[in-house]
C-alpha cells in the first residue's frame, strides 16, 4: 500500500532513474496482480492506482516510447533480465503419419534405379529418370510399394519428391502421375488422367487429401503411374514417393490409436445426393 506522497517522496519525482525504476517495478507488480483478482472494488482501486502512476510517471518526463524500450530490453535480456522464446513441432504420435515408399519395381529404358540403367530395384527407392536424346518424354512406368506383412496400415495421403537438374534453361523437366491404387482397386486420386506431382509435393504445408483412405494389409501393394516430361531438352530428374499411413495394428508393437481423421467413426458414409 502506497500513497502519492510514497510515490513521489519529499522532492520532486523524476529527478532520478532510481525513483523512476522503483515506480516501474510497482506498476509491473500491480499489472500483474490485476487480472489474478475478483473482487471489483479492489480492481478499480489497483486500476485507479496505475492511472496514478501513469500520471506520475508522466510528469518525470517518462514517455511510452522509452516503457516499450525497457520491455524490449528485458525480453532480449540486454538489461540483465533474461527472455526466450521459441515453439517446435510436436511428434505425430505411435504409428501416424509413417511414410512407406514406392520402389521402381518396373522400370523403363529411361530409369536409372540403383541396380542400374533399366534394371528395377526393390531396395532403392530414389530413381532418375533421364529423358531419350532427341526427344521429350521418358517412358511410362508403374512404381509401387512393398508387401507389409508385419501390420495393418491405412493410407492417408500422398507425398512425392523431386529434383531436377535445369542448368542455364528456366524450365525443367517435371513428373507426372496418375492412378494411385490399393491392389488394382480405383483410383484414389481425384483426376482421372496426369497431374503435375507438385500437387503432392513433400514441402508444401499442408497435405492433400484422397478420394479414400482405404486399409493396406498384405499381400496388396499400393501403386502408382509416373511419367516424366520435359518440354525443353533432355534433362534428368531425380524422384521419389511415399504414402502417408496410419498403424492400425503392428504385429510387434500392437494396436495403435488412430488419429482423429484415420478412425473408423471418421469413416462412415451416408448415402443420398449432396449436390
Amino acid at each position: 500500500m502506497y500513497d502519492e506522497q510514497d510515490l513521489m517522496g519529499d522532492d520532486e519525482f523524476g529527478a532520478t532513474e532510481r525513483r523512476i525504476a522503483r515506480l516501474l517495478r510497482r506498476k509491473a507488480k500491480l499489472e500483474a496482480l490485476l487480472p489474478a483478482v475478483r473482487s471489483p472494488l479492489r480492481q478499480k482501486a489497483i486500476a485507479a492506482r496505475l492511472r496514478h502512476i501513469g500520471r506520475v510517471l508522466s510528469r518525470s518526463g517518462y514517455s511510452a516510447g522509452q516503457s516499450a524500450a525497457v520491455d524490449m530490453a528485458a525480453y532480449y535480456g540486454t538489461e540483465g533480465v533474461g527472455g526466450l522464446g521459441f515453439q517446435v513441432n510436436s511428434p505425430p504420435g505411435l504409428g501416424r503419419l509413417v511414410r512407406l515408399p514406392f520402389y521402381p519395381d518396373v522400370a523403363n529404358a529411361q530409369t536409372n534405379t540403383s541396380a542400374g540403367l533399366g534394371v528395377l530395384s526393390a531396395v532403392n527407392p530414389v530413381f532418375i529418370e533421364i529423358p531419350a536424346a532427341g526427344g521429350i518424354t521418358a517412358g511410362l512406368h508403374v512404381i509401387q510399394t512393398p508387401q507389409v506383412s508385419w501390420a495393418t496400415l491405412r493410407i492417408v495421403g500422398f507425398e512425392s519428391n523431386q529434383r531436377a537438374f535445369r542448368g542455364i534453361a528456366a524450365h525443367g523437366p517435371a513428373m507426372l502421375v496418375s492412378d494411385l491404387m490399393i491392389g488394382g482397386g480405383a483410383n484414389l486420386f481425384t483426376h482421372e488422367d496426369f497431374a503435375d506431382s507438385s500437387i503432392y509435393d513433400a514441402d508444401q504445408p499442408e497435405f492433400c487429401g484422397l478420394r479414400d483412405y482405404p486399409v493396406l494389409k498384405s499381400p496388396n501393394t499400393a501403386t502408382v503411374s509416373v511419367w516424366s516430361v520435359d518440354a525443353l531438352a533432355a534433362q534428368a530428374l531425380t524422384y521419389s514417393a511415399a504414402i502417408l499411413c496410419e498403424v492400425l495394428v503392428d504385429d510387434n508393437y500392437g494396436a495403435h490409436v488412430p488419429g482423429p481423421y484415420a478412425r473408423q467413426g471418421a469413416m462412415v458414409r451416408e448415402g443420398g445426393s449432396f449436390i
